[in-house]
């Protein structure tokens, strides 16, 4: 019996317009031109028997497709968390991609409660909807015997209530074999109360700015509820008509149905969700779900942070994804008791500036910084005029520098994190873009700046936009007798306190230089740099790996596959059809030539899932492009693969360039993704160079690889003979062999990339990885006559002088002599 349309429900998401769909007919004839990225069905638990009756037998009989073979080998198993699994992509003939199967519940939950897991379990799988198309029977009746119209409301309501916040389809299909006037009825009630207002506006915008009726919801364990009953009473102190609905408020409502649209529509109705976060909430799924919640509104806006964690004990399996947002710290510290009332202070106050206290300066533009003035000196515009990185050891010296500098430059825009870091937000990716988006760094170094990973990497990405950037400066200025420092360290114009404090020194030395440069763009040779080198960066990392990449691959030694056995693998790309392709290709040889556990996001598309296996895997392979860096949420995995990195030595990151960053928009907006650590790129030219052909051909681990590449390029010039006969013309043949040596191309990067993916999960663990290069290694590799001889005495002294001999040298290269240089590393 052939599908048909009876009724439909519209309804209004921020993403845009969404339908559910009423359906009669035989869910296997399906049209072509209808394709479902997912086809949902109903089983008992571990049972795929092909029932007359069921759809798992029609789907049997139609297209001989065996559910039961699919479970054997399935894409993601969430039965334990969601009640459903899904299975790998089905055959392009089929008209729909995937199964999901949904499993009746042995944890007591009915049918029609546990199947709102399936949605929340498919939110976060935004790459899994090509089409943006689910099709669905009335799943748990038939067979397993469940009140249709019971399972009709619980499916719509689920469906709508995720769909408007956050599954990324566009069309659910509910589709039942013979429907009945009581079906009809049960949807056109449904309908009446989901359906859109005629005459309503469709919503094309995010969430700009909520409309509160509540200040707070406050998520919380009933453990913590003296840290909640602190935190109300010092916000009442500062206004009184703050507004609190909390989470044990929701769950003293009589209804008890539609608990996520329950969650979604109170919170919605708040300014701010506070979290509290402690053992014992990591512990209650009900709390870590409010949170996700709430951590998937605050994806969703654009102008305000809705999510307000706070922090009541120390937790040491905090999930990376949390770690990476800013909370405010409540827990009582026996040295300074007064200090997490003082940091509640500081958030209500905040709250009242950004939220209460808006309307009388909506209107009100942003103070521009004082790089508006130096706009005649440049064209580049900046969000902050300085970048001060420092080692929170330090914090009393920095409000000195701070105190200072805007007393003498009073429209100065500063970047300190403990002013511009706010609740909620993501703290890694806020450093690495102002750091990005700034006009200089002031870096106060330290023993303490020395021993920081964050500073060191500040430090990094400031020494590459210094080398790479005419406009931007680095300013290093030593706060404390210093030993045994890094030649990174001396490779800029170096600031010395000598016989000043750091309040002198600021006053009468660096504030004047500063205030000079950013109002008329003069430099000062001995705290800025007049003639400093500046390299194109693409260039000088590329020319850093195509000198090392021949010898890597040489001194491969054979794997020992007894260390690959339970390793995990997690493999992050974007879902343009190269990098996918790519990806799928690394995945399917990691697990059949090692054995590894792979997983990868396109095919995982639950957020819960793939952080999961972000803190757990062994490697985290980062397949880096240009469509990767525009995807807003692939760079949030990112920002959690680098922190697991700096945090955890157990994980290891290796990241693989496939195409040139520096294209377009991205060169400025992303300079710390082309500062990872990168061994190989797809576009790098050593690929085409027959001394790595030969190393590769004579390795044990590339013979196989490079026969293939041989069989290739005899395909092809066997091809061009045939043709040849037909008269085909230059333009086709040139075609042919671009494509040729791309697949030629592809089979040696994919080949090496699991080899080296394989060592870095066998190498040992403690060693440590860093997650920016130091720019000063790649300047040296690439010009070797720049490499400084080792001098303890001028190292401990941190000589000048030096530094300036090394920084004239590099001014008298040029460009001709070290392109020749990198070129003879090859």
């Amino acid at each position: 019996m052939p599908l048909q349309r009876v009724d439909t429900i519209e309804f209004d998401a921020d993403s845009g317009s969404k339908t559910v769909e009423l359906l009669y007919g035989d869910i296997t004839e399906l049209p072509m031109t209808e394709k479902a990225d997912l086809l949902m069905l109903s089983a008992f638990h571990g049972d795929y028997s092909p029932t007359p009756t069921s759809l798992i037998g029609a789907l049997h009989g139609r297209f001989g497709l065996h559910v039961g073979q699919l479970a054997k080998d399935k894409e993601e198993d969430l039965r334990r968390l969601f009640h459903c699994w899904w299975s790998k992509p089905l055959s392009d003939q089929l008209p729909f991609n995937r199964v999901l199967c949904f499993e009746s519940s042995r944890s007591g939950l009915t049918p029609q409660k546990s199947v709102q897991a399936i949605f929340k379990a498919l939110v976060p799988a935004t790459n899994l909807f090509t089409n943006g198309v689910i099709i669905s029977p009335l799943l748990s009746t038939g067979d397993q015997g469940y009140s249709n119209l019971d399972m009709l409301s619980a499916i719509v309501n689920s469906a709508v209530t995720w769909m408007k916040n956050g599954l990324n389809i566009k069309i659910f299909k509910l589709a039942i074999y013979r429907g009945n006037d009581q079906i009809l009825e049960t949807f056109k009630q449904l309908k009446r109360k989901h359906n859109r207002l005629p005459g309503s506006q469709m919503r094309f915008k995010r969430i700009s700015k909520p409309v509160p009726k509540f200040d707070f919801f406050l998520s919380y364990v009933p453990n913590d509820r003296g840290n909640v009953e602190k935190v109300k009473e010092v916000f009442s102190q500062h206004r009184k008509e703050l507004k609190f609905f909390s989470s044990e408020e929701l769950m003293e409502q009589d209804d008890k149905s539609a608990d996520e649209e329950r969650v979604f529509n109170v919170m919605k109705t708040c300014a701010r969700v506070i979290t509290f976060l402690s053992p014992a909430y990591l512990e209650d799924d009900d709390r870590v779900e409010e949170y996700n919640a709430a951590w998937c509104l605050n994806r969703q806006t654009t102008s305000f942070t809705r999510l307000a964690p706070m922090l009541c004990e120390g937790i040491s399996n905090l999930p990376t994804y949390m770690s990476l947002i800013q909370w405010v710290d409540i827990r009582m510290q026996n040295e300074n008791k007064e200090k997490p009332l003082q940091n509640i202070t500081l958030y209500v106050v905040t709250y009242k500036q950004e939220v209460l206290e808006k309307d009388a300066s909506s209107d009100k533009k942003t103070t521009p910084a004082i790089v508006g003035s130096v706009e005649k000196a440049s064209d580049c515009n900046y969000d902050y005029d300085i970048f001060i990185s420092y080692a929170h050891a330090n914090e009393e010296t920095c409000k000195i520098v701070k105190e200072v500098l805007e007393r003498e430059m009073p429209d100065i825009k500063l970047f300190i994190d403990r002013q511009q870091l706010h609740t909620g937000g993501s703290w890694q990716q806020k450093l690495y873009h102002a750091l990005e988006s700034s006009h200089m760094t002031l870096a106060l170094l330290s023993q303490s700046y020395f021993n920081s990973k964050m500073c060191n990497e500040e430090f990094r990405l400031s020494l590459a936009r210094h080398f790479t950037d005419p406009n931007f400066h680095l300013i290093p200025l030593q706060i404390e007798e210093l030993t045994d420092v890094d030649d990174r360290y001396l490779s800029v114009n170096n600031c010395v306190l000598g016989n000043q404090d750091v309040r002198s020194y600021v006053e009468h030395l660096l504030a004047p230089v500063i205030k000079t440069f950013l109002t008329v763009g003069e430099k000062d040779s001995h705290i800025i740099c007049k003639d400093k080198t500046v390299y194109h960066l693409p260039t000088l990392l590329a020319d850093g790996r195509n000198a090392r990449l021949v010898d890597l691959i040489q001194k491969e030694s054979k794997i020992d596959l007894r260390k690959t056995a339970n390793k995990c693998i997690q493999i992050l790309c974007a879902s343009n059809k190269f990098d996918s392709d790519i990806g799928l290709e690394i995945k399917t040889k990691l697990a059949a030539s090692f054995q590894f556990k792979v997983g990868i996001n396109i095919e995982c598309e639950d957020a819960a899932v793939v952080l999961k296996r972000l803190d757990e895997a062994d490697v985290i392979v980062v397949l880096m492009s240009s469509h990767f860096v525009k995807d807003a949420d692939l760079i949030e995995l990112l920002h959690v693969a680098i922190n697991r990195q700096r945090l955890d030595l157990r994980v290891r990151m290796y990241p693989i360039l496939l195409n040139d960053l520096s294209e377009g928009e991205t060169e400025h907006c992303y300079i710390y993704c082309q500062l990872l650590p990168y061994e190989l790129c797809f576009t790098d030219t050593i690929w085409h160079h027959p001394t790595l052909d030969e190393v590769m051909k004579n390795h044990p681990s590339y013979a196989k690889t490079m026969r293939q590449c041989v069989s290739v390029q005899a395909s092809f010039e066997n091809r061009i003979q045939s043709l040849l006969q037909h008269g085909i013309d230059e333009h086709k043949m040139r075609g042919f062999q671009r494509e040729s040596e791309r697949i030629k191309l592809q089979l040696k990067l994919v080949r090496a990339a699991c080899n080296r993916i394989t060592h870095y999960a066998c190498e040992s663990e403690g060693e440590g990885c860093e997650v920016i290069i130091n720019i000063i290694d790649v300047i040296k590799a690439a010009v070797p006559k720049l490499a400084p001889e080792k001098d303890e005495d001028s190292s401990k002294n941190r000589n000048n002088n030096h530094q300036s001999k090394i920084l004239s040298q590099v001014a008298s290269d040029t460009t001709e002599q070290k392109t020749s240089q990198a070129c003879q590393l090859l």
